[in-house]
């Protein structure tokens, strides 16, 4: 009897413990917890109180916050846009210019034909950023002329040979006496046959080229002559081509039976689903 007494008492301590142990743990989270809520408040507080500070002190705080988020708006989605489209005219205006020191007639004469011929077709920024690197930089001063004349020179030629290829591509596609090519292919095989005769650089040449081509035009001898050099060529491009046309019809011929088997098919369901609808309701 005084042993269970004795348990009794122990595990009546032991309980008494643990709850004041979980009482003191639920006051110590309130306090933690208060306490929190106290420092947001302050804190919420304090931010208030500066802000009203300042707006007493600034009056117009809101205003030029406004202002200035508009500035920024109108800056970033108008001006910017704005100035990176001039920039970007700027950088494909390709216009080359001299040191302020450079004032040879003959020099600006140069300068001003170069300028011109590269107007005329789309260039390469790097090529054009390379020239007026070389003139501005790489070149002595007295230099300048003559490096500018080469440069003059390589752009007329340069320009002279698109003339050629885009006069021989567009009296290709109008002759229908010729086998038909892609045009990137058609100017791979006028530059093959140019190189063949060592006149992809040669002026004279390519003007000479140029000028049978606008006078003769199909019955030009530059016309013929470019077709025989590369007739095994534009033959087997030809009947690639001709086959890839004919592979397209064909398969495209099978789609539209194929397709045209599956609405039918479609068709004969609905009527099969509508007459087993009918057996149901005259059954009935």
């Amino acid at each position: 009897m005084t042993r269970d007494r004795m348990r009794q008492s122990i595990k009546g301590r032991a309980l008494c413990r643990a709850f004041s142990s979980r009482s003191a743990g639920g006051v110590i989270f309130k306090v933690v917890l208060k306490s929190l809520q106290e420092r947001k408040k302050r804190i919420s507080s304090e931010i208030s109180s500066t802000i009203y500070f300042y707006m007493l002190c600034i009056p117009y705080l809101i205003f030029f916050l406004k202002i200035s988020i508009l500035v920024f708006l109108v800056f970033y989605r108008i001006v910017l846009p704005i100035v990176q489209m001039f920039s970007l005219l700027t950088c494909c205006s390709f216009l080359i210019t001299l040191p302020p020191e450079v004032q040879d007639p003959q020099a600006l004469a140069h300068l001003e034909g170069l300028n011109f011929y590269l107007s005329l077709y789309e260039q390469d920024p790097e090529w054009v950023a390379f020239i007026q690197q070389e003139l501005n930089h790489n070149t002595p001063l007295e230099d300048i002329p003559g490096r500018l004349r080469l440069f003059l020179m390589e752009e007329r030629t340069s320009n002279v040979r698109m003339d050629l290829i885009q006069e021989f591509l567009a009296l290709y596609a109008r002759n229908g006496a010729v086998l038909p090519v892609e045009p990137y292919l058609l100017e791979g095989a006028l530059r093959s046959y140019l190189d063949s005769i060592r006149a992809t650089d040669d002026f004279s040449i390519l003007q000479a080229a140029y000028q049978d081509l606008r006078d003769h035009e199909e019955g030009s001898f530059f016309f013929r002559d470019v077709v025989s050099h590369n007739r095994d060529f534009l033959e087997a491009q030809s009947a690639k081509r001709t086959w890839i046309e004919v592979e397209r019809n064909s398969l495209y011929s099978k789609i539209e039976r194929a397709q045209a088997r599956l609405e039918r098919t479609e068709f004969q369901h609905t009527l099969l689903i509508f007459q087993l609808e009918d057996r149901k309701r005259g059954g009935e």
